[in-house]
């Protein structure tokens, strides 16, 4: 896969009232890697967006939590799973035979559960709207000046927000480039 593209993003307006997670007023600017990739069968593309959204100490860590998606649920679920079939087998001679022969059937469900378990423990502590990064890029148009250096200008952004206060806050601010269709904000 190649490395993404650096695209220099519109001029957003992030308002800085209150955290874009939890909605705490505490909160300062910090930059959040936002990164988009396509994939092509076994080729893929991608761009990151350096976006500046304000967060408090407690939610600064979400910012480096990129969302799961399902290849990365799957490749999880599928190295739990050959885990569990790895230490039946390590585990042959102390196992007995009626288990030894439903060890790919056992493993594939305690995989599930060890899979489900895991994102179910990754869920966001009140009053956080997210574990993962609050505002998600759903989609973008880039539009490359210079093919070369992967630099480029964005001509469409769409963004997801997971505090609904904030993605309202965030509308009013950027209402011009919304109108212009320049930019989208949804609910994640």
């Amino acid at each position: 896969m190649d490395e993404p593209s650096e695209v220099t993003s519109p001029s957003l307006i992030f308002p800085t009232a209150f955290c874009c997670n939890c909605g705490d007023t505490n909160c300062a600017a910090e930059t959040q890697d936002t990164r988009v990739t396509r994939f092509f069968a076994i080729y893929g593309t991608g761009a990151t967006f350096h976006l500046s959204v304000p967060v408090c100490a407690k939610c600064r860590r979400s910012l480096r939590r990129r969302p799961a998606v399902f290849f990365s649920r799957a490749l999880t679920l599928v190295l739990s799973v050959i885990g569990f079939v790895l230490l039946f087998w390590l585990l042959e001679s102390s196992l007995s035979p009626w288990f030894f022969e439903r060890r790919f059937v056992i493993a594939a469900v305690l995989g599930l559960a060890v899979t489900i378990a895991f994102y179910g423990l990754r869920r966001p502590r009140p009053p956080q709207t997210s574990f993962y990064q609050p505002v998600r890029l759903k989609q973008a148009r880039v539009r490359f000046a210079d093919v070369m250096s992967g630099r480029g200008n964005v001509d469409y952004m769409k963004l997801a927000f997971t505090n609904a206060d904030y993605l309202n806050l965030f509308r009013n601010a950027n209402r011009e480039a919304i109108e212009a269709k320049r930019l989208a904000a949804v609910k994640a």
